[in-house]
């Protein structure tokens, strides 16, 4: 009796290297998505700051106008 199989054994991707590049790509992803989240909390951490000192340099200047 001769062996059937629903694939080809040359093509067969064993479960632990499919779980080994799962893995890979969740951590790849997982990495990518903190490096996002940490570069847009700063954009709108500068931005914050650069109002911050527009304003404050402008009630420098009318602080100044006034005297």
């Amino acid at each position: 009796m001769q062996k059937r199989f629903t694939y080809k054994i040359d093509a067969f991707i064993s479960p632990f290297i499919a779980s080994m590049v799962m893995l890979y790509f969740s951590l790849i992803s997982f990495y990518t998505l903190q490096y996002t989240l940490k570069l847009t909390t700063l954009h709108h951490i500068e931005s914050y700051y650069d109002k911050q000192i527009e304003t404050h340099i402008k009630k420098g200047d009318r602080n100044n106008q006034d005297e």
